[in-house]
């Protein structure tokens, strides 16, 4: 999905990596521990780089900076999912080829579980400085495990030329539904296939109506008469027709175009969808209609879930004095700039959310502000792709009406309950 999982997900470009090649890159396994004091040329292995700017944009600078502790992007596959395959597998090969790694946030808690990753200490990283939702994606059981690179959250986008105010609740959006009929239109849509993207809207339907997945102490608490009524939402969009019968199928991109040809009131996407939906041309028929929020919810500002990626130091590295330095200068205002201007990725710095120049030339950065500061991240377990698999498998069972809201949400605690999470 262009999404969350992503950063993997939508920060979607956000895991760049630019060429590099294993005979070349320093700190291969064993080649490392010629450097005793943590310091030297060091490895970052991230997903592919498809505009080339991270590294001319960022690496090259630090680079220039740091010639003796020069870092080399290893380049991994596209997909989120192969990404992690190829970390799992130079940390279980004990190897000190990637010295840092850079992690989509729904992988921390596996990697720190496991003892693949580095604690770090807070002290030397600005976590006072950044959206607090960033940072607890970095954490598990309390401790600092990752540094926030770049985050990503929800928006609701809107035609602004049809609605007056932006729905802040649910029953609010439902009673704009009769602009979307006047109009010939759909109402709303999210992301419902049975895909990592289900997880992400349901755990935000869950959160935004109070409830949770997950309790503070790892207990499952989805089967709560909150996360019913969040479900609820989703369920009854599809039977009172709110959320038209062909988004069961819609990824991210397929509720895009929904929402670019005119034919949707209301979308759940991510920021990308802003500048396509208002560029002038052939592939979108309401530029300058675009009206953008935080998501609305059951009695107010709904929850995102929270995407991104967080930088984190190998287990394995003889490098992590570098590595650390490294991530102070990716946190930095120099940088996270960078992140916003060049690769439309949301910063971690809160005080960019506030800087004038920055959302005359990105308008949705207020409203994103808003959605981060109140947005959760998915289930912090250990076994995340299982639990993951198993909240999309109940939750489309609910909204193809083949289960009750209330025995999906049963069945899934007994599920989720089954995982290892050890």
């Amino acid at each position: 999905m262009r999404n969350a999982r992503a950063a993997t997900a939508l920060t979607c470009t956000v895991m760049l990596a630019v060429a590099g090649c294993a005979g070349s890159t320093p700190g291969g396994s064993g080649s490392a521990g010629k450097d005793t004091d943590g310091r030297g040329p060091f490895t970052l292995a991230m997903g592919k780089d498809t505009t080339g700017k991270l590294q001319s944009k960022i690496l090259d600078v630090w680079n220039k900076r740091h010639p003796d502790e020069k870092v080399t992007l290893i380049e991994l596959p596209e997909s989120a999912d192969e990404q992690r395959a190829s970390m799992v597998q130079n940390f279980q090969a004990k190897s000190d080829r990637f010295d840092a790694v850079a992690m989509d946030v729904i992988w921390t808690a596996e990697f720190a579980a496991r003892g693949w990753v580095q604690e770090l200490p807070a002290a030397s990283l600005p976590v006072a400085d950044m959206l607090p939702a960033a940072v607890d994606t970095a954490k598990y059981r309390g401790r600092l495990y990752g540094a926030p690179m770049a985050s990503a959250g929800a928006l609701l986008f809107y035609r602004k030329d049809l609605v007056d105010k932006a729905p802040t609740t649910w029953k609010e959006l439902v009673a704009d539904c009769g602009i979307a009929e006047k109009h010939g239109m759909d109402c709303y849509a999210g992301q419902f296939a049975q895909y990592e993207g289900l997880t992400v809207n349901a755990s935000e339907a869950i959160n935004s109506a109070g409830g949770s997945v997950y309790g503070s102490d790892g207990s499952v608490t989805v089967d709560s008469p909150e996360a019913k009524k969040g479900i609820d939402f989703l369920v009854d969009g599809f039977r009172q027709g709110y959320i038209p019968k062909k988004a069961i199928t819609y990824k991210e991109e397929e509720g895009r175009r929904s929402f670019q040809k005119g034919d949707l009131l209301f979308l759940r996407n991510w920021p990308y969808v802003y500048s396509l939906a208002n560029a002038k041309g052939s592939d979108t028929s309401i530029a300058g209609k675009v009206g953008v929020a935080p998501l609305p919810g059951a009695d107010g500002t709904g929850a995102s879930t929270l995407g991104g990626a967080n930088l984190a130091v190998s287990s394995y590295s003889r490098h992590r004095k570098s590595v650390l330095d490294f991530m102070a200068f990716v946190e930095s205002p120099e940088v996270q700039r960078v992140e916003v201007e060049d690769l439309s990725n949301a910063p971690v710095l809160t005080a960019l959310y506030a800087d004038k120049a920055l959302s005359r030339n990105f308008p949705y950065l207020p409203a994103l502000r808003q959605s981060l500061l109140k947005a959760h991240p998915r289930p912090q377990v250990p076994a995340y792709n299982d639990a993951s698999l198993r909240i999309q498998r109940e939750i489309y069972k609910a909204l193809q009406g083949q289960k009750s809201s209330a025995r999906a949400l049963a069945d899934l605690a007994k599920e989720l309950k089954q995982v290892d999470n050890g």
